[in-house]
């Protein structure tokens, strides 16, 4: 086992009692042999300190916040303090599979120019042999995933692995005042100086909750542009004139300025040749259709036309089913005007 790199697995929990049992053991279960687990108590109120400790385990490591730090700060803590050669991540109510550590420890031992691994995974509702899963597919090709990190995220973050030396030498940590999105802007940081890829065989188990509130859904959506900004940004192309103050396109003209910023944006990648023409006209088509997405409610299905005449609109992946009611709806918005 002492021949094995150590990996330092690190789960967050907050008030997680009702499903720790059943991540930890999963992480604890293992064919891999060689595993430090460290458990971020993020000010629990439940018994989920009193669990861990009824598990006697040697090798997990509990580390109790003052106070209520988050989700980014705790996953920060436990970096810090890993003694890994990779560190792994969990939440408290997932479960990897028993080959998960094993697999990917395995792929970065063989691959020294990767710097973090994540896997294809399946989500469940509530229970794992009773709830209803859904296979969640990623792509493995690490240029098209460097390209789709601009504007996506493709990496499942309780199924990462990372290389610790990476994460030290780069200061590569989570930014602690984001609350959500947290996770795939670490990706895109990574990705500016290593490559980055998933396993395709499913290695984890992914717990859904029915609970998601509108106040996170305004979150979710301020932190996604402000990323989108930032890769605009860092590719030379500025597109944050065009949002309002809650991320949101300030109108038609502007929409039809952020098709033209990403086409030129488009245009630049393509010559300076950092991602592969594939990716980068995919990566781009899918920012201009999820910005029409958030918008078009509030700017009206009239702005379709001005999505359909851009010559990133092939690339798009968008069901023959929605092309056809966008167009239709957008041919009804402009009749009406």
């Amino acid at each position: 086992m002492t021949d094995l790199p150590l990996v330092s697995v690190i789960i967050p929990v907050f008030n997680g009692a009702d499903y720790l049992s059943e991540s930890l053991g999963s992480v604890l279960t293992q064919s891999y042999p060689n595993i430090e687990i460290i458990v971020i108590d993020d000010c629990s109120t439940d018994s989920s300190v009193a669990l861990i400790e009824r598990l006697s385990a040697g090798n997990i490591t509990v580390i109790s916040n003052p106070c209520n730090l988050g989700v980014s700060a705790s996953r920060n803590k436990g970096m810090h303090c890993a003694k890994g050669k990779y560190i792994a991540f969990m939440d408290a109510d997932d479960v990897s599979l028993s080959d998960r550590i094993e697999k990917q420890v395995n792929f970065l031992e063989q691959h020294s120019e990767y710097g973090l691994i994540s896997a294809a995974y399946e989500t469940f509702e509530e229970q794992l042999l009773t709830g209803k899963k859904s296979l969640k597919k990623l792509p493995s090709d690490p240029d098209f995933i460097a390209a789709r990190l601009l504007f996506q995220c493709v990496i499942c973050c309780p199924a990462a692995m990372l290389r610790t030396d990476l994460i030290r030498r780069h200061g590569l940590y989570f930014d602690e005042s984001l609350s959500v999105c947290e996770d795939w802007d670490l990706w895109y940081r990574v990705s500016q100086v290593s490559r980055v890829s998933n396993i395709e065989d499913v290695l984890l188990y992914y717990r859904k909750h029915s609970s998601n509130s509108s106040r996170k859904r305004v979150e979710m959506h301020r932190n996604k542009v402000r990323l989108i900004q930032r890769a605009f940004r860092d590719h030379g192309v500025s597109v944050d004139q065009l949002f309002d103050e809650a991320f949101h396109i300030k109108g038609v003209a502007e929409f039809s300025a952020f098709v033209e910023s990403a086409e030129r944006f488009a245009d630049l990648q393509k010559k300076t040749k950092r991602f592969s023409e594939n990716a980068v006209m995919s990566s781009s088509a899918y920012v201009l259709y999820e910005i029409y997405k958030a918008n078009v409610k509030t700017l009206g299905y009239g702005i379709y036309h001005v999505l359909r005449a851009s010559w990133l609109y092939p690339y798009m992946d968008i069901s023959r089913k929605n092309r056809i009611r966008n167009f239709l709806r957008s041919r009804l918005s402009l009749l009406k005007h």
